[in-house]
């Protein structure tokens, strides 16, 4: 991501501010809990979504189609239960200015896709460059990136707001930019997530700026335009610091839809930020490991990380040459063997320079890919116990990505 989504940002949230109209089915009940058949006092009881302001309860296991911009304004919060489906007919976004908290369940997920098309740019995703907090937990996000209003693709989840941003045991799939992208001094848990096949010919699927802190641990990322994890800090300004925590990363096949300018990467440590990078499995990616000569060096730790390729220049790219980063003692890697340290995936076929594609079955998520660990893997116990005892998303305590 460049400096242009900062811009984007700011129109984003004007754009907003047009939203005039109440939300029309946004109802209250004299119920004050959810029991059995009894509505929330928040309760949003009509299925259609028109344009407007939007605040209240989603209720599990409805159905609601959303036929315009949606915003929730700032002293508002909009709460989505356990199965909800928000079908977007078109390209409308969320614009969070309040709270947005989406907080499915491992058995009944929360769904927003699209009803255009399986296709990137179908819808606007969450714009929250002023939110008070975002949290997102089991939910499922098809298809995002539609253009704003001065043509640019947006973020499925993008804030420039100094808050805590909590995304947990997610699915973002198929947006046509950056999959979440967070550029202030916000907290962020970023955690157990499946990022495939985001940015059509750009776009990262995890992108921090501008002093950003926290962890980002146990993600599946398959397929991105750019860069899987991208820790960046400003191009002239030093603080405040970009400092996160990124382990235990599975990150596949990134890297290759990228245009003539910056390659993408398995993990990118760049431009005042630092970062603690261990036990990360770098799989066939465009470069995997980038720690640039303009990072905070000293201060960026790194090791035990995994480094397979099938294809030559891959490998000559695990730490890319002239820059800051080079192999540790307690990396997996093999500099001169192509194809050597298989991790053994239950389920991998490279390509590695993948097309933007749907899922083989979208209800499920899953591209014919399983990026699980067979018993004997070489990734197993090759961590760092401070993190974790195994390499990659999936661990063998269980602690690891639950998709």
């Amino acid at each position: 991501m460049t400096s242009k989504h900062l811009l984007k940002f700011t129109k984003a949230a004007a754009f907003s501010a047009i939203a005039a109209f109440m939300f029309s089915s946004c109802t209250k009940s004299s119920n004050t809990a959810k029991t059995g058949n009894v509505l929330p006092a928040e309760a949003i009881t009509g299925t259609t979504l028109n344009k407007g302001n939007v605040k209240g309860v989603l209720l599990a296991d409805s159905t609601y189609t959303m036929n315009g911009d949606l915003t929730v304004l700032p002293t508002d919060t909009l709460t989505v239960q356990p199965g909800a489906t928000i079908k977007v007919t078109g390209n409308y976004t969320f614009y969070i200015q309040g709270v947005i908290q989406c907080i499915g369940t491992q058995a009944n997920p929360i769904t927003f896709t699209s009803t255009v098309a399986q296709a990137p740019g179908q819808w606007g995703g969450f714009q929250a460059d002023s939110a008070k907090a975002i949290t997102f937990k089991w939910t499922k996000i098809f298809w995002t990136g539609g253009l704003d209003a001065t043509g640019s693709t947006r973020q499925t989840i993008g804030t420039s707001a100094p808050i805590v941003v909590d995304v947990e045991d997610c699915w973002l799939i198929g947006g046509q930019d950056n999959a979440i992208g967070v550029y202030s001094t916000a907290t962020v848990k970023i955690l157990r997530n499946t990022l495939m096949d985001n940015g059509l010919n750009d776009g990262d699927a995890i992108d921090f700026h501008s002093g950003v802190k926290g962890d980002v641990a146990y993600n599946v990322v398959w397929g991105g335009a750019g860069s899987a994890i991208k820790v960046f800090t400003s191009a002239t300004i030093a603080n405040p610091q970009t400092s996160v925590n990124v382990y235990n990363n599975t990150c596949v096949d990134n890297g290759f839809r990228r245009g003539a300018g910056e390659p993408g990467r398995g993990v990118l440590v760049d431009a005042f930020s630092k970062a603690n990078v261990y036990n990360n499995l770098l799989i066939n990616n465009y470069w995997s490991l980038d720690v640039t000569t303009t990072a905070d060096v000293a201060n960026t730790k790194y090791g035990n990380n995994y480094f397979y390729a099938t294809v030559d220049s891959l490998r000559a790219n695990f730490y890319p040459a002239g820059d800051a980063g080079v192999p540790q003692s307690s990396d997996v890697i093999d500099l001169v063997h192509t194809g050597a340290n298989d991790p053994m995936f239950v389920a991998y076929a490279t390509p590695p320079n993948p097309t933007f594609r749907v899922p083989t079955n979208p209800s499920d998520v899953t591209f014919g890919y399983d990026f699980h660990l067979k018993p004997g893997s070489p990734a197993i116990g090759k961590g760092n116990p401070v993190y974790n005892n195994d390499i990659g998303a999936y661990t063998s305590d269980g602690q690891g990505n639950k998709h």
